[in-house]
């Protein structure tokens, strides 16, 4: 009888500690990984190998896209990034500057619209202006309403493209809603798959309408922590050169592949006449579709890379 005890509660324990573990796991931006590294970037222009590979965008054109990146914060006095940030939310305290401390968010806007000034690393388009909200809090956890709250301040200011490098294990109404809300206003959000290690994709890129990121390496093959599933497109996602708070850093992780996604789709609306309206994202992912070789990679993880070239 007491053995039939202690394995009952020694089952009722584990059971406790994968729920709390999925909890927390799911207010988690993604395990992402990055490395500093010591170059001296003030003498010399580096374009990063993902850049290389969707094609080397320089120059601006005179139709500039609004993209709300809501992440961690960014450092917007960094010099890749300096004139890019034109408006800051932090959802997270909104009675305090937003500050990024974890460096997450500041990567992701280098990798779209690093400065093209002769120096330091090249984004994938110069043709956005950068609206920055703070939903990461700088322990790296996301609150469910800290997230709303940032997600309805990005949709109050009509910009064109949601950069969501982040995500939830489960989906729950609020979120379902303020998406649908963001895309009736022609409002593209592309999300990361998450680093789900062959599940299928976290919310919101689970939704239909939302572009849903996954990462390749430099072979074009599929990371071994990609989601499955409901992916649409798939970027670059290891080893990805990009800014910190005070350098430049190696990233891994589908959070920063849809940071190219989202470059492209920003330099597509810079490019071409699309209405926004709600038809706008089957549009825009026709283009991409276009721009896709499906033959380079595992048809199960998306279109393929998106490319100019």
């Amino acid at each position: 009888m007491k053995r039939k005890i202690v394995a009952f509660l020694i089952l009722g324990l584990m059971f406790l500690l994968v729920i709390i573990i999925n909890l927390d796991m799911e207010m988690r931006e993604g395990e992402n990984t990055h490395s500093k590294v010591d170059i001296d970037y003030d003498k010399k222009q580096y374009v990063p190998w993902g850049v290389n590979l969707i094609g080397n965008i320089k120059g601006a054109n005179s139709k500039v896209v609004k993209v709300a990146i809501l992440d961690s914060g960014i450092e917007k006095a960094h010099p890749d990034l300096e004139g890019k940030v034109v408006k800051e939310f932090n959802a997270t305290d909104p009675d305090n500057p937003s500050r990024d401390v974890l460096g997450h968010g500041t990567a992701v806007a280098g990798i779209i619209t690093a400065n093209d000034n002769d120096r330091g690393i090249l984004g994938v388009t110069q043709n956005v202006e950068i609206y920055s909200v703070k939903v990461i809090k700088d322990d790296g956890k996301i609150d469910r309403e800290h997230f709303l709250n940032g997600l309805a301040w990005a949709i109050s200011q009509n910009v064109d493209v949601i950069n969501l490098s982040l995500g939830f294990q489960k989906n729950f109404p609020e979120l379902q809603k303020l998406v649908e809300t963001a895309i009736n206003k022609g409002i593209i959000v592309v999300a990361a798959s998450g680093n789900a290690h062959g599940m299928n994709s976290q919310y919101p890129a689970r939704y239909h309408k939302v572009i849903s990121v996954g990462a390749v390496d430099k072979n074009l093959k599929p990371t071994n922590f990609t989601a499955t599933g409901k992916v649409d497109f798939v970027a670059p996602g290891v080893d990805i050169l990009s800014i910190n708070r005070n350098g430049y850093s190696h990233f891994d992780g589908t959070s920063f592949s849809v940071g190219y996604i989202t470059g492209i789709v920003a330099e597509i609306l810079s490019r071409e006449s699309i209405n926004k309206n709600e038809k706008i994202v089957s549009d825009v992912k026709e283009q991409l579709e276009k721009m896709s070789s499906k033959s380079e990679i595992n048809k199960s993880v998306g279109h393929g890379v998106p490319k100019f070239k």
